[in-house]
């Protein structure tokens, strides 16, 4: 953000108040009757995830040809513009190599081999060797060029209109004018957008509602206090707060500061646990998990369990891919937007491997080393994931690290400022959105701004009250399959437009 300019856009009250009420109201009835919350939080899972689970599959699949087709197909030599880069090509991938991961990353990483171990696929008897196969690769294969990938396609074409027929798209509305023609400024534009809105408030919803038990749980281990809702509550409402002050105070490049510390220390803590952990089993399980992946990427990338229904698939791989779905929009056109000069085939090759190996590197250093921890009983994993949840397991493993009275502030600061900045961002994004037309140095309204970072933590908070990760499952997948249809809408009429490359 840059408030260089005292423009601001005035709000576009057809796209502010939908979503807005529609969040607020969902809010205020799980408060007022959490029973029926929960009952409807399961229900809409299971129609979502079970009825619906095979379209994200084949959806992912799909958008994989299409990544291969922009790699190897007629617009792989094309470019975005014909303007050079605005960034190296070293500085461009380490900004790649950076933009998928949020602070989400460090508690899937350290804990997800667990979920996966204790309820393995394929009706595999828990704990079993044949467990301990998929306890990795399934997290290889879900955090691995199907979710990744799913920025990338739609990154092309936002690359597209940005640097060769030179739109400044902030809708997807807009990106839909091909096919909608001047219906995408009217009532079906219009529609397009709120469920854009509202598959982003689902997505970072649960991103916020992971990360802040964890920064709760970090918070109790230092100090000793105790980790309650209220704990959690004064965390986002913290959150909301730096949000308002860097509104009216300017603090961008403080946060922008912040945004390049969390980078230096992420990756700085990485190689440290490297260094003290067991590396060679690190390098040694990791390619072993890379390779029972790969080797069985369609069986993984088409399981639905139709049989069995232990649930397994729909509470992992499609939460995943919908999780990585409500960000796709959001995240493409950041993508696209470092990418100015690029041809088709380096964006697609660039994005893709990039944040693939960047989450990779997590599982690769944070999973093994949890997987050392609780193969040589340093604690008991299960005794404290049964009795206590996931957030404190992943704690308790991270306090087993040398030096943990230095590490674990280091990982709040992480998880903290990485929160901190998706909330900025996502609440930008939402008020660019449901903003009348942005002129050239206008920015969103702060009002906006500050009234979507609230609503953000608000939901995710109403999520958390509910209890589990069944509620910020629901809302990455509700919220993204309306997601899901507008990218296949944007994608249907890039490819059957004419366009200038053509």
């Amino acid at each position: 953000m840059n408030d260089k300019s005292n423009n601001q856009a005035e709000i576009d009250h057809m796209l502010f108040w939908p979503p807005l009420l529609a969040i607020v109201l969902l809010c205020a009835l799980i408060v007022l009757n959490p029973e029926a919350g929960n009952n409807a939080v399961n229900s809409v899972f299971a129609v979502v995830t079970g009825k619906l689970g095979w379209t994200y599959e084949i959806f992912v699949l799909a958008n994989i040809g299409l990544i291969l087709y922009f790699i190897f197909g007629k617009y792989a030599k094309k470019r975005f513009g014909d303007e050079k880069p605005e960034f190296s090509t070293l500085t461009w991938l380490g900004m790649l190599f950076t933009a998928g991961t949020t602070g989400t990353i460090f508690f899937w990483a350290t804990i997800e081999f667990y979920y996966f171990l204790s309820g393995p696929p394929f009706g595999l008897e828990p704990f079993s060797p044949e467990a301990w196969d998929w306890s990795m690769a399934y997290s290889l294969f879900n955090w691995g060029i199907g979710g990744y990938g799913l920025y990338v396609a739609i990154g092309v074409v936002f690359g597209y209109f940005f640097f060769v027929q030179k739109k400044e798209v902030f809708r997807p509305s807009t990106a839909c004018e091909t096919f909608l023609g001047k219906h995408a400024s009217g009532a079906a534009g219009k529609v397009i957008d709120i469920f854009y809105m509202i598959g982003v408030i689902a997505g970072v919803s649960t991103s916020i509602g992971l990360g802040t038990p964890i920064i709760s749980e970090l918070i109790t281990k230092i100090s000793g206090i105790q980790h309650t809702l209220g704990l959690d509550a004064a965390i986002i409402v913290i959150w909301t707060i730096i949000f308002t002050i860097s509104v009216y105070s300017g603090l961008e490049k403080g946060i922008a500061f912040l945004s390049n510390v969390r980078v230096y220390l992420g990756y700085g803590l990485l190689i440290f646990i490297i260094l003290v952990g067991p590396t060679t089993f690190m390098l040694n399980n990791f390619f072993d998990a890379l390779g029972i992946s790969l080797n069985n990427f369609m069986r993984m990338s088409l399981y639905t369990d139709a049989h069995l229904q232990t649930g397994f698939p729909q509470g992992w791989t499609i939460f995943f891919y919908a999780w990585f779905m409500s960000f796709a929009l959001s995240t493409g056109i950041y993508l696209a937007r470092i990418s100015k000069g690029r041809t088709v085939r380096e964006f697609a090759l660039g994005a893709t491997f990039s944040g693939v190996l960047s989450a990779y590197l997590y599982f690769a250093v944070l999973g093994n080393y949890s997987i050392q921890i609780f193969n040589d009983q340093v604690i008991d994993v299960t005794k404290i994931f049964n009795d206590f949840g996931a957030q404190r397991a992943v704690v308790e493993i991270w306090n087993t690290l040398p030096l943990s009275m230095i590490v674990l502030p280091i990982f709040v600061i992480l998880i903290f400022i990485s929160t901190a900045n998706v909330i900025n961002s996502v609440a930008y994004t939402l008020a660019m959105v449901s903003s009348k037309e942005l002129k050239y140095g206008e920015e969103p309204g702060k009002l906006s701004r500050i009234v979507w970072a609230v609503i953000l933590g608000c939901l995710s908070l109403t999520l958390m009250f509910l209890g589990g990760l069944k509620p910020l499952q629901t809302s990455a997948t509700a919220g993204s399959f309306p997601t899901m249809i507008i990218m296949g809408l944007i994608f249907y009429g890039f490819l059957k437009g004419p366009k200038q490359w053509d």
